[in-house]
């Protein structure tokens, strides 16, 4: 890097073009690129923790779910926003990950359905191995006003209210 900062601008242009003068630049800290400093919009939320010790049954994981799907509603309910994918991850005692997605169908905040969801596929992906850590990302975020397409199953609007204000 020392050398590129100290090497003359004509001689990196013939073989390096545009991208020469850029290296050159950044080797001596110079970057014209204009910073933004606004707050960035997540594309996930999620939390994960690794366990005091391997769990090895489903009655232990699944209070482990429950809490980590609380934390992540609350954390999009704080933020405004409802998700439309939830993926759960699995770390075995080995040290190897294996994840889970599915699309929420509509997408929420809700701690019951993020649970719910999180527990079908924690059961689809999990092989009975011991457990080290266990975590819940939601993607494909939206403004909680956005609207939401339901199908005539999911109109319980008494329900729902309720459900709003418990969470």
């Amino acid at each position: 890097i020392g050398e590129l900062a100290r090497t003359d601008p004509s001689l990196l242009a013939p073989h390096l073009k545009s991208h020469g003068r850029m290296l050159r630049e950044y080797a001596n800290g110079i970057d014209h690129t204009p910073l933004n400093s606004g707050p960035v919009k997540a594309k996930g939320i999620g939390n994960s923790t690794t366990l005091p010790h391997d769990f090895v049954s489903e009655e232990e994981a699944l209070p482990v779910l429950l809490s980590l799907a609380e934390s992540v509603s609350a954390s999009l309910r704080k933020a405004g926003q409802i998700a439309g994918n939830l993926s759960v991850e699995i770390k075995y005692s080995t040290f190897v990950s294996v994840s889970h997605q599915m699309q929420l169908e509509p997408a929420t905040n809700a701690s019951e359905v993020i649970y719910t969801c999180a527990c079908r596929l924690f059961s689809a992906l999990w092989n009975g191995s011991p457990i080290r850590l266990l975590g819940i990302r939601s993607a494909k975020l939206m403004d909680e006003n956005s609207p939401v397409q339901l199908s005539i199953f999911d109109i319980k609007v008494e329900n729902n209210e309720k459900q709003k204000k418990l969470d």
